[in-house]
C-alpha cells in the first residue's frame, strides 16, 4: 500500500500562481477604488472653494444692494417731505386766492405766478419722488435675490463637507444641485431688472434724438 506523499509539486504551484493572482486583482481594484475616492475627493474640495467664493461674492453684493435700497429709500422720504412742504405752501397761497376773490379784491400776479412755480416744483419733486422709490425696491429686490444665492450655496458648501466625511457622493451631487440654484439666483441678481432696461434704453433714445 502506497503511502499519501501530499499533493504534487505542480498542483501547489497552481495553487500558489491563483492565489498571487487573486490577490493582485484585488490590490488594483482596491487601488482603483482608493485613486477614484481621491478624485471624489479633489472634486468636491475643488467645487467647496469655488461656492465658497461665489458665496463671498454674492454677500458683498446683497449687502451693496441693501444699502443702496436704504439708500433710496430715505432720499425718497426727504423728497415726500419736500413736496408735503410745497404743498401746504401752495393750499395757503391758494386759499389766501380764495380769501381775495371772496373779498372781490384782485389776486395779485405775484401769488399766482408763485402757484403755478409752487405746482410745477410740486410735480417735479413728485416725479423724483417716485423715482426713487421705485429704484429702492429694484435695490432691495436684488439684495433678495443675492441673500437667497449666498444661502444656497451655503447649504452646497455643508453638503459638500458632509459627502467629503461620508464619502457618499449621493449626497455631493445633492449639494451641487442647490449650488446651482444659488448661482441662478446670483446670475438674476446681477442682470438688470426690465425697468432698469427700460430706463437704459429710454436714455439712449433721447440721447439720440439730442444729436
Amino acid at each position: 500500500m502506497e503511502e499519501d506523499l501530499g499533493r504534487e509539486p505542480v498542483e501547489m504551484q497552481d495553487d500558489t500562481s491563483e492565489a498571487l493572482k487573486e490577490m493582485k486583482e484585488e490590490l488594483a481594484e482596491e487601488r482603483s477604488e482608493q485613486r477614484q475616492e481621491r478624485q471624489s475627493l479633489n472634486f468636491i474640495g475643488l467645487s467647496t472653494a469655488i461656492f465658497s467664493t461665489l458665496a463671498a461674492i454674492a454677500a458683498m453684493q446683497g449687502g451693496y444692494f441693501a444699502n443702496e435700497g436704504m439708500l433710496s429709500q430715505i432720499k425718497s422720504s426727504n423728497s415726500w417731505s419736500q413736496f408735503q412742504a410745497k404743498s401746504t405752501k401752495r393750499h395757503i397761497e391758494e386759499s389766501n386766492v380764495t380769501i381775495l376773490q371772496a373779498l372781490q379784491k384782485p389776486v395779485p400776479a405775484k401769488t399766482t405766478n408763485e402757484i403755478d412755480k409752487l405746482n410745477r416744483e410740486q410735480q417735479e419733486i413728485g416725479q423724483e419722488a417716485r423715482k426713487l422709490q421705485a429704484e429702492s425696491a429694484q435695490n432691495l429686490a436684488r439684495h433678495e435675490l443675492f441673500a437667497r444665492s449666498v444661502a444656497a450655496l451655503q447649504v452646497g458648501i455643508s453638503m459638500g463637507a458632509i459627502a467629503a466625511l461620508t464619502r457618499k457622493q449621493t449626497i455631493w451631487y445633492v449639494g451641487l444641485g442647490i449650488a446651482t440654484i444659488g448661482i441662478g439666483f446670483m446670475v438674476a441678481g446681477t442682470l438688470p431688472s426690465q425697468e432698469q432696461a427700460i430706463s437704459a434704453n429710454s436714455q439712449k433714445t433721447g440721447l439720440t434724438q439730442g444729436n
